[in-house]
């Protein structure tokens, strides 16, 4: 169904329409309903009530799949084809003015269509979604519900343990996205340590150290390299002529995802190299539309994040690894969508005294452990668990061993009884490192998946080969 909120709160001029499906329970148990909270900002996807037998809880709780206002599903949505289609027409062009002057007017007119459609831009903020799931709850008659988020979920659902505590019994954080933490200053950095944290990793097993022998140290001299030399590509198509520097070279590699993490090696040791042919296999010449609603993550990520940022008001990149642009989202995005910034008070550290667990991987380059720690110091009851060898939200990493959402399940369950040691899952020990690929797949590397990886990956969802 559809939970009607107001678009803005205060003026009360205009509705909007939010979707909202609900898995109930197998068994009965008068347990709190779980609540999802999907990763973006800008992602809209309703399929974990499609696959509930992914989620064990729903033998025992009620799940609730809530669509955030401004996704795909819901009414308006803030999708932008415009700015879909100057991605499109730029993905694989080097990063300079033609490319920003093609993303800037995608981003005019996606914002003059939808503000001639009545929509408010200002109106669509974490701060709006957190008073959408108190009204929701309000609605469905419940008095408390376990929050289970991924990525920026996790922001949501922070807003909500700060505003609202006796809304929230319990969270569940995948990928945690404190407000306090600065996405757009630390990301360059976050990457970095991400690719040394692969590239240390196969050094240390033997299979991998023997096929690319001092993978770490040869990558980064690539890099740097490039940097005064790039690597020149001529495609097939797209764009035909391509120039690879350092900063362009790294983010061909993926370590967000499990298939990105697994040829991660591979793909460093074809920079390293210098390896014309397969590095032309890691590029990816076509963006794809997805059903991602651009125009909600800008005015999320513009009012909140941003503004706030030290990268805002600096003329480019810093030098944290290689020029590499750390914003979420190209500056010159922001810069078109103009929202207002939001009161300062939301990017305060959140403390909390709901029961909570974090959960990070190991070499996420989003939202790194160090993040998950940092929250859970602020928390007074809480547990941060690094998934070894993982990427992005582990949890629902479903081509990986399940350890991560069997710890979200058991704690969902007890708590309590999780906090102080026991009916933990006794996963972590058993989980394998990453079975690197030491050769390419047959017929190589599928330049359509590994660019569908990369970009799920910075939406915060994973591909899982099957």
């Amino acid at each position: 169904g559809y939970l009607v909120v107001w678009e803005d709160r205060a003026t009360r001029t205009a509705t909007i329409r939010l979707p909202v499906a609900i898995v109930h329970a197998m068994q009965e148990s008068g347990a709190d309903p779980v609540l999802f909270l999907t990763g973006g900002p800008g992602s809209g996807s309703l399929a974990p009530a499609a696959f509930p037998g992914a989620y064990p809880w729903t033998e025992s709780r009620d799940f609730i799949v809530f669509g955030q206002r401004g996704t795909q599903h819901a009414l308006p949505s803030l999708e932008c084809p415009e700015i879909e289609g100057a991605f499109s027409d730029s993905y694989a062009r080097i990063t300079g003015p033609e490319r920003d002057a093609m993303l800037a007017a995608g981003a005019a007119a996606c914002r003059s269509r939808l503000e001639a459609m009545g929509v408010d831009l200002s109106a669509y903020h974490t701060d709006a979604t957190t008073e959408d799931v108190v009204d929701l709850a309000e609605v469905l008659g419940e008095e408390s519900l376990a929050l289970f988020g991924l990525s920026y979920g996790t922001r949501v659902a922070l807003d909500l343990a700060r505003d609202h505590p006796g809304l929230v019994s319990a969270m569940v954080l995948d990928s945690p996205l404190p407000p306090d933490v600065r996405y757009d200053d630390e990301s360059a950095r976050n990457f970095r340590l991400s690719l040394e944290g692969v590239a240390a990793d196969c050094a240390a097993l033997p299979a991998c150290s023997r096929a690319f022998p001092d993978l770490g140290e040869l990558f980064f001299a690539a890099l740097r390299g490039a940097e005064s030399d790039p690597i020149t590509l001529v495609l097939d198509d797209g764009p035909g002529r391509v120039e690879l520097d350092g900063a362009r070279l790294a983010a061909l590699v993926n370590t967000g995802s499990p298939d990105g993490i697994r040829s991660a090696p591979l793909a460093m040791h074809a920079i390293a190299s210098g390896d014309v042919s397969r590095i032309r296999g890691l590029v990816s010449t076509e963006y794809s539309g997805s059903g991602f609603a651009w125009g909600m993550r800008l005015s999320v990520w513009c009012s909140e994040a941003w503004p706030f940022s030290e990268r805002s008001s600096a003329l480019g990149p810093d030098d944290a690894f290689l020029g590499y642009e750390s914003a979420a989202v190209p500056p010159v995005l922001c810069e078109r969508w103009d929202v207002p910034a939001r009161p300062e008070v939301f990017v305060n550290p959140v403390r909390s005294r709901v029961p909570t667990l974090l959960i990070a991987g190991e070499f996420d380059p989003a939202t790194p452990p160090s993040w998950a720690i940092h929250a859970d110091s602020l928390l007074a009851h809480s547990v941060a668990i690094t998934i070894p060898g993982a990427g992005h939200t582990p949890s629902v990493e479903w081509g990986g061993d399940g350890c991560a959402m069997r710890l979200a399940a058991a704690f969902v369950a007890d708590p309590l009884r999780f906090l102080e040691g026991e009916a933990v899952p006794d996963c972590l020990r058993e989980i394998d490192r990453p079975d690197y690929r030491l050769s390419p797949p047959a017929g190589g590397i599928d330049r359509e998946e590994e660019g569908l990886a990369r970009r799920l990956a910075h939406e915060g969802r994973s591909l899982t080969r099957r």
